[in-house]
């Protein structure tokens, strides 16, 4: 009971300082990190309904990614259709797409589905770059639309473009903390320990599976959406590029898979770092913010596999062993 009131305290302390410490700075570089941390947060939560618990590692994640984009700005510069609808159908679009693509992939096993995904991202690149009604390579330029929330476009302040990135993270949170608890999460971890027992128990695993991709491909095609929003130009080589897709993964990775909070705690800390590199060291420094990523999971592979979640249960196990053994000597 005091574990879940400590728990719940926690939760608390960390809705507020997400609303209340983003007004403390007027930098628009530290709140431009602020919402990538929130963005990346988000990004790593719906790998994680795959990768952490389903088991199913993907590597390609800037297909959906990518995709999601491209499917808001298209139709606001071809048609002018309003951004938040596009944010909407990039979400109901790429969370299709995925259930499709899913059908023959979810069949691999194992590495054999982290290989699948990278040849997925890296084919919907090359699609996307010789595309001529999108833009191909040149990609596609959003046009500047009166300031406010209504047209999902902010140009004197960046906080709102935060506090809307913020929602999206309640909101999957919301979402797996009911999934966590529901039959959806319970056959999900069923997949991931032995999708075989599982099937055998009368889960269905492809269903499932396909499940698991569209929901997280649908959160990332979203997540897609709002960063063409947020920077008003989109192309190939930006929104497909594999390193988003590695930069996710490792954010799930680093911060612990299978539990709401391991992702939100990698983004905080590698993010930053990325985007600090880049500022610092500008062009001469390219690549050298996964550099550091790798030697991050590197130690946290050797030390800690379960990742920095794993970490701290350690230290509140160790916390509460030493309270149980100061309660017997008392």
């Amino acid at each position: 009971m005091q574990g879940k009131r400590q728990n719940q305290w926690i939760l608390l302390a960390f809705i507020a300082a997400s609303i209340l410490l983003p007004q403390l700075t007027r930098a628009r570089f530290t709140q431009h990190i602020l919402i990538m941390v929130v963005l990346y947060a988000v990004l790593g939560e719906a790998w994680n309904i795959m990768g952490g618990y389903v088991g199913l590692v993907s590597i390609g994640q800037a297909a959906f990614f990518g995709l999601g984009s491209y499917i808001s700005s298209f139709l606001f510069v071809e048609y002018g259709i309003n951004p938040w609808i596009g944010f909407a159908a990039a979400g109901v679009i790429t969370a299709i797409f995925g259930i499709l693509v899913g059908l023959p992939v979810s069949r691999l096993r194992g590495r054999y589905f982290a290989i699948g995904t990278i040849a997925l991202g890296q084919m919907m690149k090359v699609v996307f770059e010789n595309w001529q009604r999108v833009g191909a390579a040149t990609g596609l330029m959003l046009p500047l639309t009166k300031e406010g929330i209504i047209n999902f476009q902010f140009h004197t302040v960046k906080l709102p473009y935060y506090y809307i990135c913020l929602a999206m993270l309640f909101a999957v949170i919301a979402f797996m903390r009911y999934m966590e608890r529901s039959r959806l999460g319970y056959y999900f971890k069923a997949i991931r320990e032995n999708e075989d027992v599982a099937s055998a128990l009368g889960v269905n695993r492809t269903v499932y599976k396909l499940i698991a991709i569209g929901i997280s491909a649908g959160i990332t095609g979203m997540c897609g959406s709002f960063l063409a929003q947020y920077s008003l130009y989109v192309e190939p080589e930006y929104m497909f590029n594999h390193t988003i897709s590695v930069t996710i993964a490792l954010i799930a990775v680093f911060g612990g898979t299978g539990n709401i909070a391991g992702p939100i705690l990698g983004s905080i800390i590698l993010v930053p770092v990325s985007e600090l590199t880049r500022a610092w060291l500008g062009s001469s420094g390219t690549g050298i913010d996964l550099m550091i990523y790798g030697a991050f999971i590197v130690l946290i592979c050797v030390y800690q596999p379960e990742g920095l979640m794993g970490i701290v249960q350690s230290v509140k196990d160790g916390a509460l062993a030493r309270r149980e053994r100061s309660g017997v000597h008392g």
